[in-house]
């Protein structure tokens, strides 16, 4: 199905409203041969998925191909512990799946609403140094390469490594196989901790998931940890309920119009998430299945930059962004959020090489949230900082090439893959270099 765009229905819009864009036309395929067609055609074709990420890493600049149509599990092997799925398939569909026939994904992210290639291209993570990021989970990929052929990469192809945070530089990909395990629940605590008494690196190991939010002002941070039980799930409330009224009561009003106060005064954020902090956020203890309760509800609009730095940079970082936004007054209405990941060997995975911790900035677009974001990276200086490629980044190729060691691999799988660059776009040429291909594949 291809169409020019006709009215809003058919424009790009991010979900932080970063990219907006109106493609010259709009692929909607329902098989693969759709996507081989739609490839072997194009000139320059962007795959869009769930519009997550708050970089422009997903900005069509001509044609535009959503995979809406590629959904659902092909297979479960319970023997093998693996499940294949449709590349267009959101998180939250594959984990009710999944669910239903009683297994689970080992990790998820804060939010489900993403494609699984969309996951997977940008390195999305949760919270743990058992588990690396959901990448990490892909045991096989098929793609549509650029010359419009099918590639299988399997767990022998050594292609496979390079491929799995693959930035939608390499192909359409249309099936990924991800490793699952028998679904469990998890039980949630709170701990409100004074905000210069976190000790980062040891928190991390505390539990099998944990993580630190800080509101930023607020004179105490929690650390949230979630441990595997045999409780049944919580009642009176129930986590569902709990969600809903997140949802529904707290950030579509009450939250709302708070960051809308802090907008007018923002002299008085600082105050409003003290005390938001000592209330909301706990401290609750609750049981529930791991896919749903590692989730956090559907945040209002808003932008976010992350860096991922080695798990013994952690405390530096940390201390510097704190300091920052106390320094300097600096209003935020989000959490600041520092997350834990297991070092993997994917060539673009932030995790690469070594545990990681991962610390986000996160705000709303109110009067300090420039100066907080730029802030954020000066204080990530000489700390060997990885920005998420999901999100915010300024970095170019040239300052990001250091900080991987398999950055020239990558260009060069690129340039096997999509010789052509029938997949560029301005996010790739900033972070990869320019349209023409790797001195690697010129020899």
């Amino acid at each position: 199905v291809n169409r020019a765009p006709r009215d809003r229905q058919d424009r790009f819009r991010s979900y932080s409203r970063v990219v907006r864009t109106a493609p010259l036309t709009w692929h909607a395929p329902t098989s693969e041969d759709d996507v081989v067609a739609a490839v072997r055609a194009a000139t320059r074709l962007k795959v869009v998925g769930a519009g997550h990420s708050f970089s422009t890493i997903a900005e069509p600049e001509q044609h535009a191909m959503t995979l809406d149509g590629l959904t659902g599990v092909l297979h479960l092997d319970a023997d093998a512990r693996l499940v294949t799925v449709r590349a267009g398939t959101r998180l939250r569909d594959l984990s009710a799946a999944l669910l239903a026939q009683g297994w689970t994904l080992p990790v998820v992210g804060s939010i489900q609403a993403q494609s699984v290639a969309g996951a997977i291209a940008t390195g999305t993570h949760g919270s743990s140094l058992v588990h690396g990021n959901l990448a990490t989970l892909v045991h096989a990929l098929r793609l549509v390469d650029g010359r419009g052929e099918v590639v299988e990469l399997g767990p022998d192809d050594p292609r496979l490594v390079g491929a799995r945070v693959h930035l939608g530089a390499l192909g359409v990909v249309t099936q990924a196989t991800l490793r699952v395990e028998p679904a469990f629940r998890l039980r949630q605590e709170v701990e409100h901790v004074p905000v210069t008494e976190v000790d980062v690196a040891a928190v991390a190991r505390t539990a099998e998931y944990v993580k630190v939010w800080w509101l930023p002002g607020a004179s105490r941070a929690q650390v949230v940890r979630y441990t595997r039980t045999d409780e049944p799930a919580t009642r009176r409330p129930s986590t569902r309920t709990l969600r809903w009224v997140d949802d529904n009561l707290m950030h579509r009003g009450l939250f709302h119009g708070l960051v809308a106060l802090g907008h007018r005064r923002p002299g008085w954020a600082h105050g409003i998430n003290d005390r938001l902090s000592a209330s909301y956020l706990g401290p609750r203890l609750q049981v529930a299945q791991s896919s749903l309760i590692l989730n956090t509800p559907m945040p209002l609009r808003h932008r976010e930059t992350e860096a991922a730095l080695p798990l013994d940079q952690a405390q530096r970082a940390y201390d510097r962004v704190v300091a920052l936004v106390r320094d300097e007054r600096l209003a935020a209405d989000f959490p600041l959020e520092v997350r834990f990941v297991r070092g993997d060997d994917g060539w673009l995975s932030p995790a690469y090489g070594g545990d990681t911790c991962q610390i986000g900035a996160y705000a709303t677009d109110g009067p300090h949230r420039a100066r907080y974001f730029a802030g954020f990276w000066e204080a990530m200086a000489g700390l060997d900082a990885r920005p998420h490629w999901g999100k915010e980044l300024h970095q170019q190729g040239a300052e990001i090439a250091p900080l991987y060691p398999a950055y020239r691999d990558f260009l060069a799988l690129r340039d096997a893959l999509d010789p052509e660059r029938v997949f560029d776009n301005a996010f790739l040429r900033q972070v990869l270099g320019g349209s023409e291909p790797s001195a690697s594949a010129a020899r």
